[in-house]
């Protein structure tokens, strides 16, 4: 009997390959939003999402940017045609304005514009989900990048699994959760991580899409480039050096950073202009150098002495005052303690224009006092994982006669009412138990990474040229962070917390490509032994 010919195999065709392709991109979006609904139970668990006393500022900027938008768009959509229909417009006083011009260049614009555009089409749920979708993308690309390039897995199931570890023992939910620019931080960073140490993983669109979220987070918040920036520089002279990668690799991400760097700073620069070509007024920022030293005791105790001696800083007028808070100095109104928040605008504009030369007189009368509260300040934000901001209680800004009149009470009330007395919409999770936990998650991730680090065979198997690099940048931006919110700003919990996943992070990828290792070298001595 005639052995029946078998159908030749049929070379894949254009159709097929793009609906292969199409399926692979559903996969990965699914993975991606599944991991992204993960983040948000948690913001759901806890109640709903949580504002901040700059949430209604950014709001505020945003509306400014898209009320001209509006009044074209007022034919289609209805409302105001022009800022004297507009009673929002007509409600701002020209000198409380330009009271607040004194302060806009310290917060981002281009964040309020994006937290106003996504809340008025949905709620702060539909802004949560932008960033647990923002998270998971950076997270899921980095994973993938990093065990691909170990010769691994990376599927699907072991994203959602990451996910469901990163939100039951980090810090990253209730960030995501968070209706301020502190998640773009970490997610930056992520991002970044992949474009210079996994590059050759990512196809162009998931390059662009990596781009935008590092552009994100230069624009939405000056000091994540004074973190990020150091830490990809020593990070790729480590790659270098200790894992022989070339410089060509990492060059097209360093030149995507720069090009982030670039872009955040003509964005702020153009709005800054926009602003003073429509007022005629300069953007300024509140002394948050001169508040850091003067608190911690060096420029309170030259402020003193230099006033004494005749010297006509604009900070002379309030030197007989405390002078020990810096959250007074700024923002206080009371005139036993406030400066900032008590000054008219020439005055304001003074500090501003004298704060350098301030600070740096503060810091030659005294270096070594300047010294011991600038390294006290970057340890104390070192060590902090506490989450009393992205767990507070609305109840203040809805009871508040100042507050209670404000986009706030907006877009708290939005979500649902809080019960008659404001009182119930308070977090369901308690920041001091959560500091412990996370605490401790965070010194097994360290302890973890540095076991990896010093035992040499763990260090030669687990650190290929991709995670050991990556690991670089997670931990020294982790330093510079605190660095840099520590000496400029202050101990603040909130500055250090929003990056506290990333260390966890990091040690779940180092575990996951020792697990790797080991079970290769042992289908290795079982092949030897048959």
């Amino acid at each position: 009997m005639p052995i029946a010919r078998q159908p030749l195999s049929q070379p894949p065709t254009i159709a097929g390959e793009r609906r292969e392709k199409l399926r692979g991109w559903a996969k990965e979006a699914a993975a991606v939003i599944v991991g992204a609904l993960i983040l948000l139970g948690v913001v759901v668990i806890d109640g709903r999402p949580v504002v901040f006393a700059d949430t209604n500022i950014y709001v505020w900027m945003g509306d400014m940017q898209m009320r001209p938008v509006r009044y074209l768009l007022s034919p289609i959509i209805g409302g105001p045609s022009s800022a004297k229909d507009d009673p929002d417009a007509a409600d701002e006083d020209p000198a409380d304005m330009s009271l607040r011009h004194t302060e806009m260049a310290a917060r981002s614009a281009w964040f309020g514009l994006v937290l106003y555009a996504v809340t008025s089409v949905g709620t702060l749920w539909a802004y949560a989900a932008l960033q647990g979708l923002a998270a998971s993308y950076a997270v899921r690309k980095l994973w993938r990048g990093v065990v691909t390039e170990a010769g691994t897995g990376g599927g699907a199931l072991e994203h959602l699994a990451v996910m469901a570890l990163l939100a039951a023992g980090t810090t990253l939910p209730f960030f995501v959760g968070f209706a301020m620019p502190d998640l773009w931080a970490g997610v930056g960073l992520v991002a970044l991580a992949s474009l210079l140490f996994a590059p050759q993983t990512l196809s162009r669109a998931a390059k662009a899409a990596l781009f935008l979220l590092v552009l994100a987070a230069m624009t939405f918040h000056r000091s994540n480039a004074m973190a990020a920036v150091p830490a990809a520089a020593l990070a790729a002279l480590a790659a270098w050096r200790l894992w022989r990668v070339p410089w060509r690799r990492m060059a097209p991400g360093l030149g995507l950073l720069l090009a982030a760097l670039v872009a955040a700073t003509a964005l702020q620069a153009g709005y800054g202009a926009a602003i003073k070509a429509s007022t005629g007024e300069t953007l300024r920022s509140p002394p948050f150098l001169a508040a850091r030293i003067i608190a911690d005791g060096p420029g309170r105790t030259y402020l003193r002495r230099a006033c004494g001696q005749g010297a006509h800083w604009a900070l002379c007028r309030f030197k007989n005052l405390p002078l020990d808070n810096s959250q007074d100095i700024l923002w206080s109104g009371d005139p036993a303690k406030g400066v900032f928040g008590r000054a008219d605008v020439a005055e304001r504009t003074r500090i501003d224009q004298e704060q350098l030369r301030f600070v740096a007189s503060a810091i030659a009368a005294d270096p070594a006092g300047a010294l011991r509260s600038a390294v006290a300040n970057s340890w104390r934000t070192l060590v902090s994982v506490n989450l009393e901001d992205p767990l507070r209680d609305p109840h203040f800004y809805l009871t508040d006669p100042d507050w209670s009149d404000t986009y706030i009470a907006d877009l708290v009330h939005a979500l649902g009412p809080c019960d008659p007395d404001e009182r119930g919409c308070k977090p369901r999770f308690a920041a001091a138990p959560m500091a412990r936990w996370h605490g401790l998650v965070l010194i097994a991730a360290l302890a973890w990474l540095a076991w990896v680090a010093v035992r040499p065979k763990t260090r030669r198997m687990t650190l290929n040229e991709a995670l050991g690099p990556v690991i670089v940048l997670i931990l020294s931006a982790y330093v510079f962070n605190a660095i840099a919110s520590g000496v400029l700003s202050g101990p603040f919990a909130r500055y250090q917390a929003r990056i506290a996943w990333l260390p966890p992070l990091a040690a779940m990828l180092a575990a996951r490509l020792t697990m790797r290792t080991r079970s290769a070298d042992g289908h290795r001595r079982q092949s030897e032994q048959c």
